[in-house]
């Protein structure tokens, strides 16, 4: 009994050991084939990655009949302080023949260098970031007249740079009247007044000082904004006689080179005519009577009598201005027309002004023979050149064309990126040649303010466009 029990005990056994072992090389049967499906998997998604290339190189991008060769592209992922190029196949970004030209086209301007050092020999000049810059660029940040050129850290986005502080001056300072660039050289040019102060090619009155003993000065930087915000006159006496006139202490004239020998008497009549503002319009006429019933810059004044009846009474019907002359015309002037004079439109901006000789001339205007003396002398170093532009045969030196055109050419920001271009075109769309970056060709333009323009479209406009994207360098 005993024995069978023993047997029978032993054959279960035998059994259930035979049926674990078999669950567990069942079970390692199918992970083994789970494996190696997934490593099956694997290798197809690799060979179709392979392939993808292998019909890229072969296609093209977007489909186009050609082999896709490798070029440096941008790593757009990684950001523009870490931005780098790298050798590769790709549709989504600009390419380059070399990694130097990629970082210069696709990274110019980046601060970290970090594409540049990425290079197998980085340029050893480049910037410490100690110290100035070995460029200039105009400090925008600062009204006009007082406008400057600098080498200070960092460059500006955009900002145009030149190879010294004299060519930064003269492009984008060109016209400056204070003088202030030009002051600040260590070396100021030698073509310059020999003192040590600047001096402009006019005459202002000093009304910073008072009357009576206050002269005329030609120093720089004006203290004014504008030549037309204060008279200005060609000559140091023309400026005492005009605007110190009846000055009982003679400050103004003692300050000439070689003043009179005896002061002014302030008798006899004034060597200029003024008009008689006290006396009724058509019963008034022109005074050289003193004392001046005036003070500085109170009332326009004239080298003749006749000079003054015309420019303060032109149209006087009554005709009493002009009869008081000691020999009056046959005839009272006609009122039609313009007048024989033109003068400054001060109520436009200054990039649209423009002169006219409309009546009646008003009181205290500068006025000039011509329309161009009127231009050159009111609005010399307009950029815009509109006033030039308005006359009736503009200067020989000016395009022939229908449109006039700067010697400068400048960014269209009125457009969106992908369609601008670069325009030489007046008047400017801006009011200071300093208020937009401008270059001195248009190759140069489209290099400077749309490079990486995908769209081509600046570079389309050039007399001959390129064969091909410029590579950067």
């Amino acid at each position: 009994m005993k024995v069978a029990s023993i047997a029978l005990f032993t054959s279960l056994i035998a059994s259930a050991d035979a049926v674990g072992f078999r669950d567990l090389v069942e079970r390692v049967s199918h992970k083994h084939t789970e494996s190696a499906a997934a490593a099956a998997e694997t290798a197809a998604a690799i060979e179709g990655t392979d392939q993808e290339n292998r019909d890229l190189q072969q296609a093209g991008c977007w489909g186009n009949a050609g082999r896709q060769v490798s070029a440096w592209h941008p790593t757009y992922s990684a950001g523009w302080t870490n931005g780098y190029c790298r050798d590769t196949v790709d549709c989504n970004s600009p390419s380059y023949s070399s990694e130097l030209a990629c970082c210069k086209a696709a990274y110019a301007g980046q601060m970290s260098g970090t594409c540049l050092m990425n290079l197998p020999s980085p340029p050893t000049m480049s910037p410490t970031q100690t110290g100035g810059l070995d460029v200039y660029y105009p400090d925008y940040g600062k009204a006009w007249p007082m406008g400057s050129c600098t080498n200070t850290r960092p460059l500006p986005t955009g900002r145009p740079n030149y190879s010294t502080m004299l060519a930064c001056c003269k492009a984008a300072y060109g016209g400056q009247i204070s003088g202030k660039c030009l002051s600040e050289l260590p070396s100021p040019p030698t073509g310059s007044p020999t003192t040590s102060a600047f001096e402009a090619a006019f005459w202002y009155p000093d009304y910073d000082t008072a009357w009576s003993i206050a002269g005329c000065s030609n120093k720089l930087p004006l203290p004014f904004n504008n030549p037309n915000d204060r008279p200005n006159y060609g000559t140091q006496v023309a400026c005492c006689k005009a605007a110190y006139a009846g000055q009982l202490s003679g400050a103004c004239l003692s300050e000439l080179p070689s003043p009179p020998t005896t002061s002014p008497t302030g008798t006899g009549g004034a060597g200029f005519w003024y008009p008689d503002y006290d006396t009724s319009w058509s019963d008034a006429t022109c005074l050289n009577t003193r004392p001046l019933p005036f003070g500085t810059g109170g009332r326009p004044t004239y080298s003749s009598m006749l000079a003054c009846c015309k420019g303060a009474y032109r149209g006087q019907t009554s005709g009493y201005c002009l009869g008081q002359l000691p020999s009056p015309p046959t005839m009272s002037p006609t009122v039609s027309g313009g007048l024989d004079v033109f003068y400054p439109d001060y109520s436009q901006q200054w990039s649209a002004g423009l002169c006219i000789n409309t009546r009646p001339l008003p009181s205290g205007r500068p006025n000039y023979s011509t329309m161009l003396a009127c231009c050159k002398g009111a609005y010399a170093g307009q950029m815009s050149g509109y006033c030039l532009a308005q006359l009736p045969s503009p200067p020989t030196g000016a395009p022939t064309n229908s449109a006039f055109e700067t010697d400068f050419w400048y960014p269209e920001y009125e457009k969106t990126w992908s369609d601008a271009g670069c325009s030489n075109k007046l008047p400017l769309p801006f009011n200071n040649k300093a208020d937009r970056p401008n270059y001195s060709s248009q190759l140069a333009c489209c290099k400077g303010a749309y490079g990486g323009q995908t769209s081509g479209n600046c570079l389309s406009q050039l007399p001959n466009p390129p064969t091909m994207t410029p590579t950067g360098s």
